[in-house]
């Protein structure tokens, strides 16, 4: 055998003998140390979800007042509604322009009955211009930060302030 012959096998005879030292020294040495880790794919969440139904109001009437009752020249109107909640819990609006509650009177002990009346002079302060316009009219419940559906009507006054009519209040 020649020399070059020898010289590979001594490589390889070190190279077996490294990896026997090195298998030796993984099973002899500390190993892995034991956990109380857990992997867990699913998540539980509990929770709550409280939600409160508000009565809406009910309108019982609203009523367009004109001079002489003739229909033509409007001169105002009343809206009358009845809501089991307190005055402070009512919304009445005028085309999203929110009413003040000093506008409204209300009676009874709950249910109550409210009642609000309007002049053409406090609508066009209020609205600013009446000419030929239909006006959303809205009355809704506010308790514990939740709203009850509206109560809607139109209140349509015609012409130069309701002066050729029709002026009407009716269901939206």
């Amino acid at each position: 055998m020649t020399r070059a012959g020898r010289g590979g096998r001594h490589r390889r005879a070190a190279a077996i003998l490294a990896g026997l030292c090195l298998l030796a020294a993984l099973g002899f040495g500390p190993g892995a140390r034991h956990t109380d880790a857990a992997w867990v794919g699913e998540e539980h969440v509990i929770a709550s979800l409280n939600a409160a139904e508000i009565d809406a109001p009910v309108i019982t009437s609203c009523v367009v007042r004109t001079a002489l009752n003739l229909g033509l020249i409007f001169t105002g109107f009343t809206i009358t509604w009845e809501s089991p909640y307190a005055l402070a819990q009512q919304h009445l609006t005028i085309n999203g322009v929110t009413v003040s509650q000093n506008q409204i009177s209300a009676s009874g002990n709950g249910p109550y009955t409210y009642r609000a009346e309007f002049s053409a002079n406090l609508l066009q302060s209020l609205l600013g211009s009446l000419l030929a316009s239909n006006n959303a009219v809205e009355v809704s419940a506010v308790a514990g930060g939740w709203e009850s559906a509206p109560a809607a009507r139109v209140l349509s006054i015609g012409g130069l302030l309701g002066l050729t009519g029709p002026n009407r209040c009716t269901p939206a």
